[in-house]
């Protein structure tokens, strides 16, 4: 950030600031209540929630509720830091686009839009170059003292690691967690969760809850280095060691071919993992542990997205999207033996809203609540890190000029309230819009033309 220099404009006592724009009223509409076209928007969102919820089922309405309650909440974390601070908020609104309704209380107006995308909170005088009734500007955030300033451009992200950590534990300790761990849980232990009739692995006698070993007398630590080693060997005769109350045998058998590409090995197994469930206070440990965990994969997944190889692979898949066919899911539980997916197809990408939205709708349908609240617990940590990079208009832009702006007053003695030129950021923010909108539209594009999976 290029470092303004001393303020010279007035301090606090002698704001030169104009009278700012009054909120939008409609005219001749009395407060709260509706006019014939704001009910025809209301029942607009009302038959899209109905056809949304007919064609993806209600893990369809679950994701775009859950999504919109909890941009909600971000928003109203802003909301309330502003207001105990005693900053003005001149609107808080739900959703985006025209208004649907609308009610004033005190010197707020609250109310609905019709792009239920969201939220937003209006809070006064957010930096040096808005302008703003010089009444209002005592209530203005830049006037308020560091700290405050400082609980307000963070509580957005502070309302997502809380949820985030209130969904961790209610997962581990209600639901409980296929192989006890969110960042390992594809390295489980896991156990035979099903067998297909007239398979290699009936003939075998296998069961379900029988742990396979060993092939040919190589260990598998995953189903996936079992499907590899199945996979490579066609009507080849293996033998299996194979785990039963705690004794183990070797059977000998001959596998098959997949149904599905005669050149790929087939066993004809599907997986399950155990999953184990927390005690209430052994919870509490386990979630803040998880909770670290997932956010240093969030920061590492970011940091690796936005470097020259990170970008490239991007621009690769964006270029390719028509080209590459889609990641398919590894987990269901008729999967048998086959052809191990590309483990890469999904790295250094960036899901839409369409894309968290599908993924979302597969894993409530294949996985249940459960799988939602997790899916959730990610969303929510990725966003509240994402809104933390130091540049505007993150979150994490304003902390920087507040953090920058103390440090001024420290080093300048006086006492006097040093206000950074944010002026001189505009063009760096205007590149980070610009730079969102590519990835906005990117991210779209691939979400539509080849849809990201799970595995």
């Amino acid at each position: 950030m290029t470092a303004p220099q001393t303020d010279p404009r007035p301090s606090p006592a002698e704001p030169p600031r104009r009278p700012a724009e009054a909120v939008e009223q409609v005219a001749g509409e009395p407060d709260g209540q509706m006019t014939l076209g704001q009910w025809v928007r209301l029942g607009v969102v009302a038959a899209l929630l109905v056809v949304l919820t007919a064609s993806t089922g209600v893990y369809g309405l679950l994701m775009v509720l859950g999504i919109v309650v909890m941009i909600t909440l971000h928003e109203l974390g802003h909301f309330v830091m502003a207001r105990r601070a005693g900053m003005k908020c001149t609107e808080f609104f739900l959703g985006f686009g025209p208004k649907i309704w609308s009610v004033r209380r005190g010197e707020t107006e609250y109310g609905l839009k019709l792009i239920p995308a969201g939220a937003y909170v209006k809070i006064v005088g957010m930096h040096d170059i808005e302008e703003v009734d010089p009444a209002d500007e005592p209530k203005t955030y830049r006037q308020q003292p560091f700290w405050q300033r400082f609980g307000v451009a963070v509580a957005g992200s502070t309302v997502h690691f809380v949820l985030a950590l209130g969904l961790i534990y209610a997962l581990l300790v209600g639901f409980g967690l296929s192989g006890g761990s969110i960042t390992d849980r594809y390295d489980a232990k896991w156990r035979v969760g099903s067998v297909s009739e007239d398979s290699a692995a009936a003939e075998a006698g296998l069961q379900e809850g029988d742990d396979v070993v060993a092939i040919d007398g190589e260990r598998l630590a995953t189903f996936e280095d079992l499907r590899q080693v199945v996979a490579d060997k066609p009507e080849e005769q293996v033998v299996l060691t194979v785990a039963r109350d705690g004794e183990e045998r070797e059977v000998a058998v001959t596998l098959g071919r997949n149904p599905d590409d005669a050149e790929v090995g087939f066993l004809g197994i599907g997986q399950t993992i155990p999953v184990e469930k927390l005690g209430v206070v052994e919870g509490i440990p386990a979630t803040v542990r998880e909770f670290g965990s997932v956010a240093k994969l969030s920061v590492e997944g970011l940091g690796n997205f936005f470097t020259p190889s990170g970008i490239s692979d991007y621009s690769r898949q964006v270029r390719d999207a028509r080209d590459e066919p889609a990641a398919t899911s590894s987990d269901a539980p008729s999967s048998s033996s086959a052809a191990a997916e590309d483990s890469d197809a999904n790295e250094n990408r960036l899901l839409s809203l369409l894309g968290v939205f599908r993924i979302g709708v597969d894993a409530g349908e294949t996985g249940g609540v459960a799988s939602l609240v997790l899916l959730f617990a990610f969303i929510n940590i990725f966003i509240g890190l994402f809104n933390l990079v130091p540049l505007l208009p993150f979150d994490g832009g304003h902390v920087v000029i507040a953090i920058y702006e103390k440090v001024q007053e420290w080093r300048r003695r006086d006492g006097r309230r040093y206000l950074a030129d944010v002026g001189k950021l505009i063009p760096m923010t205007y590149a980070v819009v610009f730079v969102l909108g590519l990835i906005f539209v990117s991210s779209l594009y691939l979400d539509l033309v080849n849809p990201a999976q799970v595995n």
